[in-house]
């Protein structure tokens, strides 16, 4: 590389964020950790979290072994909603400071069984189809 010369920053989309968040939707509850996932694709933690956040887009072949991975159809990470759908943080953040979702949140932290959550967390989807 040239000095003097940077490369120009590449700015997260929301259909990268949207795949981040669903892989690590999916990863978390497999409970499967960014360095294993990482280890398996051949990249860093750092990448699986760029990856995630939507910094850096996926290549189809790497959405591919991620899904088989995580044993589910590649399409489940892709699925477009036509229903507005949270994904990025700030829509999140939002949410959480909402009435609604300090409730919502509070609830779920005073419930102190992990196999109790994730079910919950199905449920929820599955209510949001």
């Amino acid at each position: 590389m040239t000095a003097g010369v940077t490369m120009p920053k590449i700015k997260p989309n929301s259909t990268s964020e949207a795949i981040g968040a669903r892989i690590k939707m999916h990863r978390r509850r497999r409970n499967i950790s960014q360095k294993v996932l990482g280890k398996h694709l051949g990249v860093s933690y750092q990448q699986i979290q760029k990856y995630e956040n939507g910094t850096n887009h996926l290549s189809t072949a790497t959405l591919m072994k991620i899904a088989a991975f995580l044993r589910m159809p590649p399409g489940d990470l892709i699925q477009v909603d036509e229903r507005k759908q949270i994904t990025s943080g700030k829509d999140i953040a939002r949410f959480a400071k909402s009435r609604e979702g300090k409730a919502l949140v509070q609830g779920f932290l005073a419930i102190s069984s992990p196999s109790l959550r994730r079910h919950i967390v199905g449920l929820m989807e599955a209510l949001s189809r």
